[in-house]
């Protein structure tokens, strides 16, 4: 019985080409980047009393930084993953379950931030810097995809 519903659920299983799977972790690290970019800014632009821009800038700044150090490495093993794998392989395989558990676990750690007593400049901060530092190092997939349709 189990091995029926392993056979008909790998059988429906939604596949995509290479191309595509670098397409979706893409946009995923830009979108998610410009969200948290966006609900940060706006959000610490908003916070009671007058909030000088700078702080805006220097968390942006700490965003691209973070990018650059650690962000652009994990950028570089999901495209290598994905490059390694055969082509027509899950949709959502785009990450490993190890990369969708941590994507939960960091989901979670937002929305805890967000009600801790935290100070909101704070809160706001971590938004705008790690979306600033998805966004600037999703040019590495944007690259790569760029690249892969001038190869097909």
């Amino acid at each position: 019985m189990y091995e029926r519903i392993i056979s008909w659920l790998e059988a429906r299983k939604p596949v995509a080409a290479v191309r595509v799977h670098i397409l979706l972790a893409t946009l995923m690290w830009t979108i998610v980047g410009l969200f948290l970019f966006m609900r940060g800014a706006c959000n610490m632009m908003s916070l009671p009393g007058a909030v000088n821009p700078w702080w805006l800038i220097v968390a942006t700044l700490i965003g691209v930084l973070k990018g650059r150090l650690i962000f652009d490495k994990t950028a570089v093993r999901v495209i290598s993953r994905i490059l390694s794998r055969e082509e027509d392989r899950c949709l959502g395989g785009f990450l490993s379950l190890k990369s969708w558990g941590l994507i939960l676990f960091m989901v979670f750690l937002g929305m805890s931030l967000r009600v801790s007593p935290l100070p909101g400049i704070l809160v706001w901060g971590v938004y705008v810097a790690v979306g600033a530092g998805l966004f600037f190092s999703s040019r590495l997939f944007w690259k790569e995809w760029i690249s892969q349709g001038r190869s097909a």
